[in-house]
């Protein structure tokens, strides 16, 4: 199986052309956001890939720098192998020229995958959700369901966790402002619905506790430093597990994927590929679900996953039916812009 990789083709090199002694390791570095989700990774796919290939996961913790890549790449190098990223990262590390693309014959084509979940310069292997999320025992009286409630400082006074970042933020303003989840994009690739969007965010802006770090949101609310807060779903499901009384609102969720990316001239390609290949494999995809809320993003996987492990992924048909997509094409374009308009308007 080994030989047989060096025949596939990175944009026409030939994989077997790259060398370099960091190869020479029967291992390679995967970059991931740590906590809960790299953890279900080690779980369902680094320790089983391990076993079966002999090839050791050595995994990392980046928070989602692209210029850390660009460095590896530029100077040569290379401290990943491979990274996990979201969608708009990978768009822009493609256009960027510093990530490899694939050959289908490694990932496959668009038609194996769920909607938006093919690029060539990465492979889709989760869906994972941004939601709102609030500690139940401190709201057990009247738990908030919908995304206007975020916003709502009357009904449900105190602190409010938001990641800096304008990636959701932007969307559950305009969804807290009336507009329909399928008009989300249209408006906010106008001047006037960025306005608007930032306008809503001043109504609580005083209110807001600023979280990075995907740990930070299950912390603040189990400590009760703020009422409610932004999150990944997976890091609230696992916070219910460690007996945190932690509950999603599915109203207004975010859907987006996780994917693997490999920067540009790696020397471990050849062995990024192996292990490509492995969670391409649909009964190894499927088992994501049963360690953590993920679903698979190969369409081939889907039906491998159990029923009890389905009830508690983002793309159910119960929790996914006032969700969104989140549109990679709009952020690969626009992120820069709207980071620094998000700093200049925290400044204010």
């Amino acid at each position: 199986m080994l030989n047989k990789l060096k025949f596939y083709m990175f944009a026409g090199v030939a994989i077997a052309s790259v060398t370099a002694s960091a190869a020479s390791a029967d291992s390679i570095t995967i970059a991931e956001w740590g906590g809960a989700s790299q953890a279900a990774d080690r779980a369902a796919f680094f320790e089983p890939f391990t076993k079966e290939t002999g090839i050791k996961i050595v995994d990392d913790v980046w928070q989602g720098d692209m210029a850390t890549i660009l460095s590896q790449v530029q100077t040569k190098s290379y401290k990943w192998s491979l990274v996990r990223g979201e969608t708009a990262l990978v768009s822009r590390g493609c256009d960027q020229g510093i990530l490899e693309k694939f050959d289908p014959a490694v990932i496959g084509t668009a038609k194996d995958y769920l909607p938006g979940a093919f690029q060539p310069c990465g492979i889709a292997y989760a869906t994972f959700s941004t939601n709102i999320a609030y500690n139940a025992d401190k709201l057990k009286d009247n738990p908030p369901s919908l995304v206007t409630d975020f916003f709502d400082l009357k009904k449900y006074p105190g602190k409010r966790g938001l990641r800096r970042d304008p990636v959701y933020a932007l969307e559950l303003a305009l969804l807290a402002d009336g507009v329909k989840k399928e008009d989300l994009y249209k408006v906010l690739r106008t001047p006037a619905g960025v306005d608007r969007a930032f306008k809503k965010l001043d109504t609580i802006k005083d209110q807001i506790v600023w979280w990075e770090s995907g740990a930070q949101p299950p912390q603040l609310l189990a400590d009760g430093e703020v009422v409610m807060s932004t999150a990944w779903g997976n890091r609230i499901i696992a916070a219910q597990k460690d007996g945190k009384n932690l509950q999603i609102v599915w109203d207004g969720s975010g859907l987006d994927y996780d994917w693997l990316m490999m920067p540009k001239g790696t020397p471990d390609a050849e062995k990024g590929i192996k292990f490509i290949q492995y969670i391409k494999d649909p009964k190894n995809a499927a088992r994501l679900s049963s360690v953590a809320p993920f679903g698979p993003a190969l369409k081939a996987a889907i039906p491998l996953v159990g029923k009890q492990d389905m009830a508690s992924l983002p793309t159910s048909p119960q929790n996914s039916k006032n969700a969104f997509a989140f549109d990679a094409g709009f952020y690969a374009d626009n992120q820069e812009d709207l980071q620094a308009r998000l700093t200049n308007w925290l400044q204010k």
